[in-house]
């Protein structure tokens, strides 16, 4: 009997948690769209919880400690005074380095339509090979007349001859060519037609080019008008888009300040919504799927970290155009595995190719592959862990499955997707396991 009443308590409660969880998709799902400034804090507060527990049990003089809204603050302080470093030193080297780039690339357009063009010209000389005509061979109709003979480039061709505005008296007017005139006549070109008129009729004689000018200077002013018109726009949507930057930064600073501070009273929140004899294993889990994110978010944040200053000291070294510019975008797209570090490589290898020749193309796609060598061999190890390690093949999975499905966004957030999909399937096989070991000793 007790048994029984235990199973039906116990399907209640799945099924109001099933209803409970039915409810939080179906709002997620109605807010979608307020709902990026909390998951963008979520990030944030899970990317610094770790600088803000150690901060909040270090122990000041006389016994004092910051607590955790004290190491909250502090962060921010430390964050805007390198935000204002940036700004100042960073950026204009940026800008001054983007302004060179924009200027170069009619360039490197060139450049690289020579090379392209070389590329052609061995083709068709050493891989096709057309074959000469052999001495003694006939040659083709039209081959010998032709042989000695020098293309002769047609003479240009004259301008087009300025039109009139024949206006009558009485009323009227006429548009076309003056073909020819005398003291009585006048003849009027108009299309593949001739018309003769008598002077006597014709009160005025204007020509277009008076009248265009005017209607250009109209067009001009249009124009302007145009101009100052989308600029204006322009301006305003920019300020929009400031001030709606400003304000959403400012909300995700807050939220994750609250997040990170109620840390503890949310982990006792989560860790009571299960069963207490389940606890240990909702604990357990808990557990894996830390460990899985920290290694691929925080370890891949920090490998984008390095990359992007072993790159920029590498290519200052080696004297590359844009070092810092080609260091951050290396670092910005070492965030995507595997396909962030190809793509990010292709344009500093050209660049240096391009800008200082192949000698210094090939020093540079060796510092590459001497970056990446270390990462993959000491950084991943360390920073990253054996529990967040995922198959190459599952995030070249991952990415492509998320790219197809959402983008720019879905390339992203493939890889944390996998890892706690990975982290789940790691605590179930070893909880079976554990499970299996601990009945036989039962």
């Amino acid at each position: 009997m007790d048994e029984r009443l235990e199973a039906v308590r116990r399907r209640k409660r799945v099924v109001l948690l099933l209803v409970f969880l039915g409810i939080i998709a179906a709002l997620i799902f109605l807010l979608r769209a307020v709902l990026a400034p909390f998951l963008i804090a979520l990030f944030v507060a899970y990317l610094i919880d770790p600088l803000v527990d150690r901060m909040a049990r270090l122990r000041l003089p006389r016994g004092a400690h910051l607590g955790r809204a004290g190491s909250i603050v502090v962060i921010y302080l430390v964050l805007i005074f390198c935000l204002f470093l940036g700004v100042k030193f960073t950026i204009p080297t940026l800008s001054d380095q983007i302004g060179q780039v924009r200027q170069d690339i009619p360039k490197a357009r060139t450049w690289l339509e020579a090379l392209a063009q070389k590329g052609v010209d061995w083709w068709e000389r050493e891989v096709k090979k057309e074959k000469k005509p052999a001495a003694g061979e006939e040659k083709g109709p039209g081959e010998e007349e032709g042989a000695g003979e020098e293309k002769v480039e047609p003479p240009p061709r004259d301008p087009a001859p300025p039109r009139y505005r024949v206006l009558f008296k009485g009323g009227g007017e006429m548009t076309g060519v003056v073909a020819a005139e005398s003291e009585g006549q006048l003849v009027l070109r108009i299309g593949d037609e001739f018309l003769a008129i008598d002077r006597e009729r014709i009160e005025r004689l204007d020509p277009l080019e008076r009248e265009d000018v005017r209607f250009d200077l109209f067009r001009y002013i249009q124009q302007f008008s145009g101009h100052v018109d989308a600029a204006l726009g322009f301006a305003f949507n920019a300020a929009r888009a400031l001030v709606k930057a400003l304000f959403l930064t400012v909300l995700v600073l807050m939220i994750t300040a609250f997040l990170c501070i109620d840390k503890p009273r949310l982990l006792a929140f989560i860790s009571s919504v299960p069963p207490e004899r389940h606890r240990d294993t909702w604990l357990r889990l808990a557990g894996y799927l830390d460990r899985g994110l920290a290694g691929v978010i925080r370890g891949q944040l920090m490998i984008c970290l390095v990359n992007a200053i072993l790159t920029w000291i590498g290519l200052q070294l080696l004297g590359v155009r844009y070092s810092l510019l080609l260091g951050v975008v290396a670092g910005i797209f070492s965030i995507i595995p595997i396909f962030g570090t190809i793509l990010s490589s292709i344009p500093i290898v050209l660049i240096a190719w391009g800008t200082s020749g192949l000698e210094l193309g090939a020093l540079t796609l060796g510092w590459i592959l001497l970056i990446h060598f270390i990462e993959a061999n000491f950084l991943n190890p360390k920073i990253m862990g054996s529990a967040s390690k995922i198959h190459p093949v599952v995030v070249v999975f991952a990415l492509i499955a998320g790219e197809n499905a959402y983008g720019i966004t879905g390339a992203l957030l493939a890889v944390p997707a996998a890892s706690i999909l990975q982290s789940c399937f790691k605590f179930f096989v070893l909880d079976r396991q554990l499970e299996a070991a601990e009945e036989p000793a039962a």
